[in-house]
This record gives C-alpha cells, structure tokens and sequence, in this order.
C-alpha cells in the first residue's frame, strides 16, 4: 500500500471521527436547555440592622441562579441547578457557600388516565407553600423575596424524591405531593450572649402537598403538613410543620395569603407565621405590591405556669415595580419592621414574676432595598 493511499484512508478516518464527533456534540446540544436569574440590590436599614441590611447600607445584596436540563428521553431528564447568595451583614453570612448544588435530580413524567405525574429523585424541589420553588427567581416576585417569617432560611431543597400527581376535575384539578427524604434549616437565634447561627440537619423528613385549583377567580388553595426529625449535636427530636395556602388571580390584581405552624420536640418551638400579599397591575409595565407579615413565638419559662406569647415580628412593606425590558424588572421597597428579631441582640423579656411576664418594649426599624431582577 502507498504512503499517499495510507494518508487518505487516515484522513478519511479523522473526518468521520470528527463528523461522529459532531454529530454527537450536537444531539447533545439539541437535549440541552439552560436558564439563569438574577436578583441583585442595595439596602439600607434606619435603626437596626435586619435581614442582613445594616444602617450604613449594603451592595452586598444578591442571588444568583444558573439551571440546566438535560432531556435523556420522551418523558425523562436531568436538572441541575447552582446557586449563589450573598445576604449582606446578616449573621447567616459565614454559613452560606459562594456556590451550592441547589438542585441536582433525575425526573420522570408519567399518564395514568387524563392525569399526569413525575417522579423526582435527588437533590430536588421541595413542595412548600406557593413560593417555595420560585423562592430565589426575583423576576417572578413582587419583593425580592418572599416572606421570610414564613418561608425563612429553610427547606428549599430536598435530598430524597417526591411523587405528584395532576388530576383534572371538570373545571377544576387537584395537585397531590408526596415525599421523603432530609433538608437544612438555617436559622439565628438570639442568646444571653449574642446571637447563635444554627444550621439543623432535618432527617425522616415526610409529608404531603395538596393543591386546589378553582375556575373561578384564578383561585389555587393548599395544604402542606410534614414531620421531621431534629439531629444536631446538642439537640433531637421530632417537629412538624404545617402550612396553609391561598391566592386568586385577576386580570390585573392578585391577593395571596399563607399561614405557617412549626413546634415540636421542645416546648420551646411554638412558632405560628402569617402573611398576607397584594399586586396591582396598574399598567402594563407598571405595579404596585403590599405585604403584612405577624410572626408569634410561644415563650415557655423553667418556671411552670410562666409562658406569653411573643409578637416576635409585625412587618408591613410596599413596592413599586417597573418592567424595564421582557423577564427585567426594576423595584423599590420600603418595609416598616417591629418586634425582636433583628440583626442583633434585642431584650425580649425585663422580668418573669409569677404569675405574669413583662416583655421588654418592642424595638423597630424601617429599610429600604432597590433592585434589579432578571432571568434569561
């Protein structure tokens, strides 16, 4: 065989590696979709630094996603979705990680009938309340995110799998959730001496989601209940945690209201959360957003018969909100935040005599954020 007829039979060998190369690359980039958001602002507090927004004011004010799904077949796919947060001054700063794997699991849709189901296992969505899984995605929000009292810095990820379920039901359709697994809750608590970040690995973490739509009016009701067990170092034990939904949509005005209930192993988890939410569409380009959030604690005392109830936080905010360009958005926020639950350490009680407590006088602060959302 010549050396000329050799080169050829090897540069026609190259071309089909590369050809199949090609090709393959391109089945590849045909499965492959990807989406990102930001959700980036300047705060600034009044009084007392709070959510992270100090007095003297903070650019350090971000969220950042990027998701990539990746269709393996008709009705399977991969998402992977990482997340970037920067929340300021807060003292959940030195906990969080520049990059985390928010999401990372294999989904698979099913029929059964006229319904329609998936099955997610991994790194997955928590089914939560009506925000939870647009919780960081601000171009969806009316404020940059939602009620921290009610969602706080907790459970937006699941490591285990879920299963649901969409009935349609004439008009109407039920969405049903159930799943299994273990999550993190982040929080801060308040001491004699300081302020303590805790980071809970909740475990046998199980529960359900149910959804209501209803034709009329655009109205989507829910029920969400959970039990979990508590392994920390110091602490164990079960909790639970139930949460109530509802919401209705106008052609140009949305109302929205939740109630969350977390208690369990100790008395000294009582903790009861509510928000109600309203959105104007004023013009097309232009909205109006209201919120008012009421956060109660139960406070049990080694004395019995000693216990009061604690109006933890009362926090009533307004927004303006501009759509600048498809998917961006431009919002100003104004929040007027009472009670004791700041970015630093607030007296809760000046005296518990039996049979009666004194709480100390409630402290405020009002803060401002202006940010710019966007997701493409």
């Amino acid at each position: 065989m010549s050396g000329q007829h050799t080169a050829r039979i090897a540069a026609s060998a190259a071309a089909l590696l590369l050809g199949a190369s090609a090709l393959r690359a391109q089945e590849i980039a045909d499965r492959l979709t990807w989406h990102a958001s930001l959700n980036a602002g300047y705060g600034r507090s009044s009084d007392l630094p709070t959510l992270g927004i100090p007095i003297k004011g903070t650019s350090d004010y971000r969220i950042f996603t990027l998701q990539t799904r990746v269709k393996l077949s008709a009705k399977d796919e991969f998402v992977g979705q990482l997340l970037n947060r920067k929340f300021g001054t807060s003292p959940l700063a030195g906990a969080l990680n520049d990059v985390t794997a928010q999401w990372a699991y294999f989904n698979h849709r099913f029929d059964v009938g006229n319904a329609t189901g998936n099955i997610k296992a991994g790194r997955t969505p928590l089914p939560r309340g009506l925000m939870n899984e647009v919780r960081y995605i601000g171009a969806v929000l009316p404020f940059f995110r939602p009620s921290m009292e009610a969602y706080s810095d907790a459970f937006d990820a699941l490591d285990g799998a879920v299963v649901s379920i969409r009935q349609p039901i004439g008009d109407f359709s039920v969405e049903a959730y159930s799943f299994f697994g273990g999550s993190d809750w982040r929080s801060v608590v308040t001491t004699t001496t300081g302020q303590d970040v805790r980071i809970q690995r909740m475990e046998n973490y199980y529960g359900s989601q149910l959804y209501l739509d209803v034709p009329f009016a655009n109205i989507r009701l829910g029920a969400h209940a959970a039990r979990m067990e508590v392994r920390t170092a110091t602490t164990k034990g079960m909790m639970t945690n139930t949460l109530v939904s509802a919401q209705s949509q106008f052609s140009r005005f949305t109302l929205r209201a939740e109630q969350s209930n977390l208690n369990g192993f100790t008395p000294a988890r009582d903790n009861h959360h509510k928000y109600v939410q309203a959105v104007a569409q004023v013009t097309d380009r232009f909205q109006l957003a209201g919120e008012h959030t009421i956060s109660r604690s139960r406070l049990f005392f080694t004395t019995k018969g000693l216990r009061e109830t604690l109006p933890s936080v009362t926090s009533t905010g307004g927004a303006a909100i501009f759509h600048v360009a498809p998917g961006t958005l431009i919002k100003f926020e104004h929040h007027w935040r009472a009670g004791y639950v700041f970015d630093t350490n607030v007296s809760t009680v000046r005296s518990q005599v039996p049979p009666t407590v004194v709480l100390a006088p409630e402290r405020s602060t009002r803060y401002w954020i202006a940010s710019i959302a966007t997701t493409f």
